[in-house]
């Protein structure tokens, strides 16, 4: 297995060192040898139990397996919120602001600060997504070691693109943990749709800090990844959002509910972004 991405920039690094092998559509056509790898994670919940430790000499056929939730993440508390948006308005896949990036990027971020402070203190003091995503991820990991026991055990990470536990954290936790000994490694996307700005910023993150801590030639072949860069008609996904319109249609009266107005809203993106 091999990290792969869709971005045209991580994809000529990627072509020049490890095969591609990903699980959908990519953004820009790979080779015509090109495979994809889909670990299908479940859709239900499990009992959280502790998770075990993860070395190299585990005795499964395939395991441990590595699996990595990446996302834009949050600041988990106010004094956390300026150094966010400080590495957002840094980032040129999702706001590109060409050669005045270093300059304009910062300036944003400081004026922005106490507005943003004062939104997430109305709401408790932070954001709740690492709290959430770190269930999510032992649940599943649960699940896994249950149903898929060839590859377990399977240990959660988080890697935030913004925000604490950041993508270089996580990768250093990776190779304390062994996996740079041909571990395997799952990148999987909370994004279910691909775009270049979210998780394609995300797998650049990535394959940036392979390269820095793993080098171009990785000893005994470092970190085996495979990626899951989007699935927006998983039939997990596509029966939770019509479990949810039901719901609402319930709440109007039978006689009328094949005339309540459904409206899909969604964060748009600019066209020269899409073809991007």
């Amino acid at each position: 297995m091999a990290l792969r991405t869709p971005s045209s920039r991580l994809s000529k690094s990627l072509a020049a060192s490890i095969p591609y092998t990903s699980s959908a559509i990519p953004h820009r056509a790979p080779p015509p040898s090109s495979t994809w790898h889909h670990p299908t994670p479940s859709c239900s919940f499990a009992t959280v139990s502790p998770v075990p430790p993860v070395t190299q000499s585990s005795t499964s056929r395939s395991g441990p397996t590595a699996m990595v939730f990446m996302n834009m993440g949050g600041p988990s508390t106010l004094p956390e919120v300026g150094p966010f948006l400080s590495r957002l308005f840094a980032d040129a896949d999702l706001i590109p602001l060409g050669r005045l990036q270093s300059y304009l990027g910062p300036l944003i971020s400081r004026r922005r600060t106490p507005k943003i402070q004062d939104q997430y203190a109305a709401i408790g003091g932070g954001s709740p997504i690492r709290k959430w995503s770190e269930h999510q991820a032992a649940e599943m990991c649960a699940i896994l070691d249950t149903r898929h026991p060839e590859s377990a055990p399977h240990k959660p990470y988080l890697a935030f693109r913004y925000a604490d536990p950041l993508t270089e954290d996580m990768y250093t936790r990776l190779l304390e943990d062994g996996f740079g000994k041909q571990g395997r490694a799952v990148a999987f996307t909370q994004y279910p749709q691909y775009s270049c700005s979210t998780t394609g910023s995300s797998l650049n993150e990535l394959w940036k800090w392979r390269m820095r801590l793993e080098g171009k030639e990785p000893e005994k072949g470092g970190v085996q990844w495979s990626v899951i860069d989007r699935w927006p008609t998983h039939p997990g996904l596509v029966e939770a959002f019509a479990q949810n319109i039901e719901a609402q249609l319930a709440t109007y009266p039978e006689e009328v509910r094949e005339d309540v107005v459904l409206i899909f809203s969604a964060h748009s993106l600019p066209m020269s972004v899409v073809n991007r």
